[in-house]
């Protein structure tokens, strides 16, 4: 009976404690048409094992290879997250304002946050844009609370 006690409370402990992951997912324009929904980033959490306070943040204006500065004044990005419905339907669950691109790595347009909540399944973020200018960099913060890591799999560019 102990043993069964010492796990819930570790398990709670680890619930309670933040996990952060961070990395950089790339827009590989070889190996998608951007200008239609791509997926840019995975979050699938462990088998029994969901994700409660899922928060992504995503950064376009890394120096010299972010979206922002690849892009021409004017260019539009939107980013969404899918989900799925069912075993064969996505679903969009959120998306961001349209992002007006700069042509530079200026902050004006810096990045999203994106408050998922709750998963118990795999999750999509997915980037769209308006033209297709260059290969492009976005760092990314993954923030949750989990008994078990997920696996955040990261579009590399090939």
């Amino acid at each position: 009976m102990r043993g069964i006690y010492l796990r819930k409370v570790r398990d709670t402990k680890e619930l309670l404690t933040p996990v952060v992951s961070k990395g950089t997912a790339d827009i590989d324009i070889s190996a998608g048409v951007y200008t239609g929904w791509v997926t840019l980033l995975t979050v699938t959490p462990a088998a029994d094992a969901p994700i409660v306070d899922l928060q992504i943040d995503l950064a376009y204006n890394l120096a010299t290879t972010g979206v922002s500065a690849v892009a021409t004044a004017a260019d539009t990005l939107d980013v969404a997250v899918f989900a799925m419905a069912d075993d064969t339907n996505e679903s969009m669950i959120l998306t961001t304002t349209q992002k007006v691109l700069s042509g530079s790595a200026s902050p004006v347009v810096s990045g999203d946050r994106l408050k998922i909540g709750m998963i118990d399944g795999a999750i999509t973020v997915k980037v769209k844009l308006s033209a297709e200018r260059a290969d492009a960099e976005i760092p990314y913060k993954v923030t949750y609370r989990s008994t078990e890591a997920p696996t955040i799999t990261a579009v590399a560019a090939g």
